[in-house]
């Protein structure tokens, strides 16, 4: 898999994420034999990491891509013994950022960066004996992880027009953010829901949440968000004992054209001063938890229950709505016992998908190796109607401010035209509208 990091949100959550990928290549199950730890190992070291250096570091198969030189700087000077990253494939220009716009990142900046990104590019695939695919790691807030991200989503679409192209959007706060984050984000999701395979959305504010909640850090910030973000993504994208690549995981995530959203919900976050209670938890109370983050409130509110404690206590199936999920993959890593087995049937009730959808809607896959050494995790990787919520509230305050003109001279002045607007607010709609249909 290659990964391409833009801009400062993408940069520092792909340190968190090669970071907690080498701890958990490093770290050794003591349940599982020497040869099941090796082929594990072996595995993920040939997914993400190609060759080491002179100075015996795990060269990370990345791309780093940003228009500021100071968070490359500062990450690349962050000490770590396990793993680093090839010089070459850091690219920067020290102009002064994407100015928090969308059209100067993807109309200015993107083709500025083409030639020296894609030659990076294929250096990389050349050095691979089997590319699965690439993974874009962004923020559609500013102006590089949205515009540079979108000219290169297009770019590499045409270059690679059979490779599997997986996103991770991270989503702002819905507020203190960026002034034009709204009209940024119209554009990146227009842009790469035409273009990619599968796009993995977080909201910045729901991991916040789950960070002070689950986790008790009350003081979270970006770094801490990043690391909840990053062990989602490990759940999900290490190997697996059914061997499945990321062409396989993304045909089951979006198996139709219209739905290529998803999210991932996970458990358990467990305070560092409560992990000695971790083994009291039993399979079944895992996946119903997950279950549970299906629900939809009485009033069709989002009852978030992924930032709630686990309950030992059963849940009360007959009153509760749950959302329609065009598909849900369950991934555990972590081993299954005859007294505490891992069961998920309640996945594939008839009532959480469409009628239409007769195809394979659930499927679970489990890893007995743990993740990071933690005795049981769980992902649930889900593409359902809830998604468009938070995209509708964007495409509102995005229209309230293009109604009103806000913002739009430092987007023309890059040239992008009123045309360019409306088709992004046409293509986003329709994302809408299509999930909000599904609830029907």
């Amino acid at each position: 898999m290659l990964t391409l990091q833009f801009g400062q949100c993408g940069n520092q959550l792909g340190y968190n994420f090669f970071s907690q990928l080498s701890n958990d290549i490093n770290s050794r199950d003591k349940i599982l034999s020497r040869d099941d730890n090796y082929n594990y190992t072996e595995s993920a070291i040939e997914k993400w990491f190609e060759g080491i250096n002179k100075d015996g570091y795990r060269l990370a198969r990345t791309v780093l891509i940003d228009t500021e030189a100071k968070v490359l700087k500062n990450i690349c000077r962050q000490s770590n013994l396990q793993w680093t990253y090839r010089s070459q494939n850091l690219i920067c220009q020290t102009s002064g950022g994407s100015a928090n716009n969308w059209a100067y990142g993807y109309l200015i900046k993107g083709p500025q960066f083409k030639d020296d990104t894609l030659d990076v590019i294929r250096k990389e695939i050349e050095r691979t004996d089997r590319l699965e695919g690439m993974l874009f790691l962004l923020s559609s807030a500013g102006g590089t992880g949205s515009g540079v991200g979108s000219y290169f989503i297009d770019i590499l679409r045409e270059e690679y027009p059979t490779k599997t192209l997986i996103a991770t959007t991270i989503l702002p706060f819905s507020s203190g953010e960026v002034g034009t984050q709204n009209y940024n984000t119209l554009m990146t999701m227009a842009k790469f829901n035409e273009k990619c395979d599968v796009n993995f959305l977080f909201e910045n504010e729901q991991i916040h949440s789950i960070c002070t909640s689950i986790l008790k850090n009350f003081d979270a910030n970006l770094n801490n968000i990043n690391d909840v973000i990053s062990r989602k993504l490990a759940a999900i994208f290490q190997p697996l004992e059914n061997y499945i690549n990321a062409n396989s995981l993304v045909s089951l995530i979006a198996p139709h054209p219209n739905y290529k959203l998803a999210s991932i919900k996970s458990v358990p976050y467990i305070p560092a001063n409560s992990s000695i209670y971790e083994s009291s938890y039993k399979w079944h109370s895992h996946i119903c938890h997950l279950r549970q983050t299906l629900r939809i409130g009485s009033l069709n509110d989002i009852i978030d229950i992924e930032t709630k404690k686990i309950s030992h206590a059963p849940y009360e199936k007959s009153y509760h709505k749950y959302c329609t999920s065009i598909a849900n993959v369950l991934i555990t890593r972590g081993t299954s016992l005859k007294n505490d087995p891992i069961v998920c049937d309640d996945f594939e009730k008839n009532d959480l998908y469409p009628k239409w959808m007769t195809e394979t809607r659930f499927m679970h896959f489990n890893q007995k190796r743990r993740l990071l050494n933690q005795e049981k995790f769980a992902a649930l990787i889900t593409n359902n109607s809830q998604i468009h919520r938070s995209l509708e509230i964007i495409v509102e305050r995005a229209w309230k401010m293009y109604i009103h003109g806000a913002f739009l001279h430092q987007y023309k002045k890059f040239g992008l035209e009123e045309d360019d607007f409306l088709h992004s607010f046409a293509k986003v709609e329709n994302i809408v509208k299509n999930y909000r249909e599904l609830e029907k």
